[in-house]
């Protein structure tokens, strides 16, 4: 797929949003930069317009497959609008929130969808026994990631999880490609979903020790955690 025509698909084909999409990951995943969580204004300028194909980097197509798991009560979904994977694994367990009242409207039906800031959870501590973030926090800012992991441990209960899958950014060698177009193959236990996101590139490399080192310095304890090719999963309990 060459990414200077699928540039070129979007200005022509604008208005047929659906059509443009259909035949291109570049689309679906430039249509998603922005913030599933939390807004900054880095990822607010770039609703105002396309990125020139000079700054973007395409990543590999990354297969992430995401096994059923175990849990009490309700899921918390952090940036859980868009597909909607933890949703869609989990159904009517799910509590997704989501900076986004569109990102919302669009998830499939099953999860309690509700529009929240996850620097900001209204709601009360330890209320969840599970939460789970997939591929959000790569959309949030790194001067935000330690007010998010806190208040996501504050509302954990006492051996509650936090389980995560998302992208590693490794430092960035060309400082034109400010971009990043990661096309995904989700894996679910009944389903395949292919998609895309587009992220700002982080100023700093984001990789599997740098989510251990904010989780701890959050009260968790880390457990298991596995990284494959560009993206990583990690299993956090709150003691």
């Amino acid at each position: 797929m060459h990414k200077g025509k699928d540039i070129i698909l979007i200005a022509i084909l604008s208005t047929v949003v659906p059509i443009v999409i259909a035949f291109s990951q570049n689309v679906s995943a430039l249509s998603r930069l922005g913030t599933p969580g939390i807004k900054t204004s880095d990822q607010e300028d770039h609703r105002h317009g396309r990125p020139s194909p000079e700054r973007i980097y395409r990543f590999n197509e990354q297969v992430v497959t995401v096994s059923d798991f175990e849990a009490e009560g309700y899921i918390l979904a952090i940036g859980g609008g868009g597909e909607g994977i933890i949703g869609q694994l989990k159904g009517q367990q799910v509590v997704a929130i989501d900076i986004s009242k569109r990102e919302l409207e669009g998830t499939p039906p099953g999860p309690l969808k509700i529009v929240m800031d996850a620097r900001d959870l209204k709601f009360l501590n330890g209320a969840f026994n599970t939460a789970a973030s997939f591929f959000t926090l790569c959309y949030i800012d790194g001067a935000d990631h330690e007010e998010v992991f806190e208040e996501i441990f504050r509302v954990l209960a006492r051996g509650g999880r936090f389980l995560i899958w998302d992208a590693v950014f490794p430092e960035r060698e060309d400082e034109k490609k400010d971009v990043a177009i990661i096309p995904l193959l989700v894996k679910l236990p009944d389903k395949e979903i292919a998609t895309g996101y587009g992220v700002n590139w982080p100023d700093k490399a984001r990789d599997l020790p740098y989510y251990m080192k904010l989780a701890e310095n959050a009260g968790f304890k880390v457990g298991a955690s596995a990284k494959k090719d560009q993206w990583f999963f990690l299993d956090l309990k709150k003691p």
